[in-house]
């Protein structure tokens, strides 16, 4: 099966966003994520201060421009690490009509996967494909943790040729 496509901008931030969340996902270990266990941990140490603390406490006697000042600094530093993310982002984001951005042709072979873009090709045998995903969509072909086959959903003219094209990478990992 030969599939020509065309990968926009929309399509790689969707394919990122999915793929920091698969990173971020719990690993089926039974543990649960550092950062659930941190907001826990830090609720169950507000709770224990408050509970010993009950009888001191009262509204009229708490400082609030003290908790004002204190509170300032993580606000920016929150603020700031947000605009940093977005500006990061931003900045990742490939070159139109490079290796990852614009139209290529994808052939799925007997031996593996083929794909051709303006500025040369590449080839993948079927044992590197770690996974097929499909998100909204758009198919992801896994070929390592961070590294996938963008197959838009707009590639596709039915149903029926995306179950065919599932069908023969399935056949094959």
């Amino acid at each position: 099966m030969i599939k020509t496509i065309r990968v926009t901008e929309k399509d790689y931030l969707n394919f990122t966003n999915y793929a920091f969340k698969r990173l971020c996902t719990p690993q089926p270990k039974g543990g649960k994520g550092f950062i659930k266990n941190m907001i826990i941990w830090c609720i169950l140490t507000i709770a224990f201060m408050f509970l010993f603390q009950i009888d001191s406490i009262s509204l009229s006697s708490f400082h609030w421009p003290s908790a004002l000042i204190v509170t300032f600094p993580f606000t920016v530093f929150i603020v700031a690490y947000y605009m940093n993310m977005r500006k990061l982002r931003q900045s990742s984001i490939p070159n139109q009509n490079g290796l990852m951005l614009g139209e290529k042709t994808i052939e799925f072979g007997t031996d593996g996967i083929t794909e051709i873009n303006p500025l040369g090709n590449c080839f993948y045998k079927w044992e590197s494909v770690e996974s097929v995903e499909d998100n909204s969509g758009d198919i992801y072909i896994f070929l390592d943790k961070l590294f996938a086959l963008i197959i838009p959903a707009a590639s596709f003219t039915s149903d029926i040729e995306k179950a065919e094209l599932q069908s023969i990478v399935k056949k094959y990992v």
